[in-house]
């Protein structure tokens, strides 16, 4: 029994070191390329891997370079310290500082006038034409831009039936090119004035029986013109309203055009 206890055991350590022998010695099959000279399967150069002595100097920095941990903490313990602030940088910033300050108050101040000005040139424009005015206060329409009748084969404006002396107004600003009879449209307006407005376009007011303005005086709206008539050629008493484009003659009558977008442009609808 004891022998046969001894050869197993005999045996089965044979087999483990045999078993150990072929884990820890494995076969290496080598394919050699012609005229390339192949390096040993445990040869180790160490300037071509990456553990060399350059990754050395990157990870335990040389104090010469300024690189190492302990200079780094130096010059943050430094730059920390209040004391160490620049006096000159730091009153330099602050006169910088001043300065930039002083043209944005400037700036401000500049632009706030300029602001100031044109408000100020806005409301002196404003005033200059006045308050918007329908030509007669009180009327009614006896015809408009385009109707026929006994009295034209095609209308030229806009006619305010009104009793006579009614008040004549200025729309808007203007300068008056024509006060009285005669001229482009005395044969047929009667006593008759023409406005000439800013942009160029001008208005006619005709059958008057006075006139209260004369030619080359500035107006503003709601300057009055004079009063209603049935001086021309006119069926009653009645203010006849002509606009007329820039570039045309007030009085050749088939060049006026409707009132009624002039007006409204004013904010007048009558």
């Amino acid at each position: 029994m004891l022998g046969l206890g001894v050869a197993a055991s005999g045996l089965s350590t044979s087999s483990a070191q045999d078993l150990q022998a072929a884990v820890s010695s494995p076969t290496v099959v080598t394919t050699v390329t012609p005229d390339v000279k192949q390096p040993s399967a445990f040869q180790r150069d160490a300037s071509t891997i990456s553990r060399s002595s350059f990754r050395a100097a990157l990870t335990t920095p040389s104090e010469a370079d300024g690189l190492a941990p302990s200079t780094l903490a130096q010059a943050a313990e430094v730059a920390a310290e209040p004391g160490e602030v620049d006096p000159q940088a730091a009153k330099a910033r602050t006169a910088l500082l001043k300065a930039e300050n002083a043209a944005a108050d400037k700036r401000s101040e500049k632009l706030e006038k300029k602001r100031a000005a044109a408000k100020k040139k806005a409301e002196a424009a404003k005033r200059a034409l006045g308050k918007s005015t329908m030509p007669v206060k009180h009327y009614s329409i006896a015809a408009r831009f385009g109707d026929v009748g006994a009295w034209a084969r095609y209308h030229t404006g806009f006619d305010f039936s009104a009793p006579v002396g009614t008040t004549i107004y200025a729309p808007t600003a203007g300068v008056v090119e024509h006060a009285g009879s005669g001229g482009e449209a005395g044969g047929w307006a009667g006593n008759y004035v023409v406005l000439k407005h800013a942009d160029g376009t001008q208005t006619l007011y005709a059958h008057m029986s006075s006139i209260s303005v004369k030619a080359g005086e500035r107006v503003t709206g709601s300057t009055k013109l004079g009063h209603v008539g049935m001086t021309g050629r006119s069926f009653g008493p009645h203010l006849h309203f002509e606009v007329y484009p820039a570039g045309t003659t007030p009085g050749d009558v088939y060049k006026a055009t409707n009132p009624q977008p002039w007006l409204n442009k004013l904010g007048l609808k009558p």
